[in-house]
């Protein structure tokens, strides 16, 4: 990893130096920015963003206090190394607030500012590292918790709360044959490398990746067009890695494809998916590869009768009826009704011509359009009726559906 560093002193001698007898390159640094006043560094921190900010405590424009007051505010991850004279040593004290770094007097020797520097590494590598771990844990949790099913409510805003990709996307699921006499320690081994093989052969599309359970790797993978051409070379991606994975690593793999889906509620029936199509290569055994197709849903259902699909889909509305103030999925209805997800979306398609999580977001509108036309609540209080986690949340869904904040229908119904 190069370390960006940015520079800033009013001394041209002092720019200089800093440049030239400091071998920057050898200790994976790269200099992004020389800055002549505090001014230059302000108009640029937020742009450049640099890893380490190397200033002069005294400059015109903006003193480094200031600089690292700035810093401080914005919550930027720059650390400060402050340049001081003996005279400004107590004056830079007060900067400690700021969470400043260093102070390196001028008057010493260079390797006090790379002690500084190696440290400011240091705090840097430590924090990415708790971050991303802290990352990895979340992500983990939210996507095992949804395939195990304990996770079936509010996804949308669990899935935002990790920062990942809104985007379309398929689950897939890599099941392989392994030896059982192989030793602990080389399955270890072979689980990282298998690891770092999927992360590298979708990199481009891989928004998460892990092993689910230890002879599967489940993978959410990102579309940026729903096409045959992209359904073509997702199947050549995977047959070159399950080919890759036979050859060399002597393991024989089952993959099974999801559907496109575009909505991250649909999320289990994606696993679903995902996993009836992974059952039918492990079961039928003539295709290793297979994507999900409704004739696969109809293999895992027993034959029902035409009058009880409807009667399905008719407690299934009045399900959606009587807990539109919950945090409901389609887990949760199936569950109640004693189906399988997958089983229910189907045929609850075929009769009404919407998905379920569609039918949900209808309801919860038709409600949130008549509490804020009809009754004094104010939005807060129509969101914590309807049962969303926070306003914010509840103001953007009603907004993506509707095209107007629910204050700006208020104002609109009650002219």
């Amino acid at each position: 990893m190069t370390y960006k560093i940015m520079l800033a002193d009013d001394e041209p001698i002092m720019r200089k130096a800093l440049q030239s007898l400091i071998d920057w390159e050898r200790i994976d640094c790269e200099i992004v920015c020389v800055a002549e006043n505090g001014q230059e560094v302000l108009n640029a921190l937020t742009e450049i963003q640099p890893d380490i900010l190397i200033t002069d405590i005294k400059m015109p424009g903006a003193d480094g206090i200031e600089i690292s007051k700035y810093i401080w505010e914005k919550r930027l991850s720059t650390k400060v190394i402050l340049l001081t004279a003996y005279a400004d040593f107590s004056y830079a004290q007060s900067a400690i607030r700021y969470n400043v770094v260093e102070y390196v007097t001028k008057t010493g020797a260079f390797d006090e500012l790379l002690r500084a520097v190696e440290r400011c590494k240091m705090m840097l590598d430590e924090k990415k590292m708790i971050v991303s771990e802290e990352k990895e844990a979340r992500m983990e949790q939210f996507f095992r918790g949804v395939f195990d099913g304990n996770i079936y409510s509010d996804l949308e805003a669990r899935y935002e709360q990790l920062r990942l990709p809104d985007a379309s996307y398929s689950v897939l699921f890599f099941k392989f044959l392994m030896d059982e006499s192989t030793e602990r320690f080389r399955r270890v081994r072979l689980y990282d490398s298998l690891k770092n093989f999927f992360h590298l052969a979708f990199s481009d599309q891989m928004i998460y990746g892990m092993f689910y359970k230890k002879d599967m790797y489940g993978i959410l993978l990102k579309y940026s067009q729903e096409s045959e051409k992209a359904k073509n070379g997702l199947k050549e991606t995977c047959k070159k890695v399950m080919d890759m994975m036979d050859n060399f690593m002597e393991l024989y793999v089952y993959v099974g494809i999801s559907k496109v889906h575009h909505h991250i509620e649909e999320l289990p029936d994606a696993y679903d998916e995902a996993q009836a199509a992974l059952n039918h290569s492990w079961f039928e055994k003539s295709e290793k590869l297979n994507f999900y197709s409704d004739d696969m849903r109809n293999e895992m259902m027993p034959v029902i009768s035409i009058d009880s699909k409807q009667s399905l889909v008719q407690e299934s509305l009045e399900y959606i009826e009587k807990h539109y103030q919950e945090q409901m999925s389609v887990s949760d209805i199936s569950r109640a009704l004693g189906t399988s997800t997958s089983y229910l979306s189907r045929i609850f398609k075929e009769s009404t011509g919407e998905t379920i999580i569609r039918t949900i977001n209808n309801k919860r509108i038709e409600k949130a359009k008549a509490y804020l036309a009809e009754t004094d609540y104010k939005v807060y209080e129509v969101a914590d009726i309807l049962g969303f986690e926070n306003v914010t949340y509840f103001s953007r869904f009603f907004k993506k559906h509707t095209g107007m904040s629910p204050k700006e229908y208020k104002e609109e119904k009650n002219k």
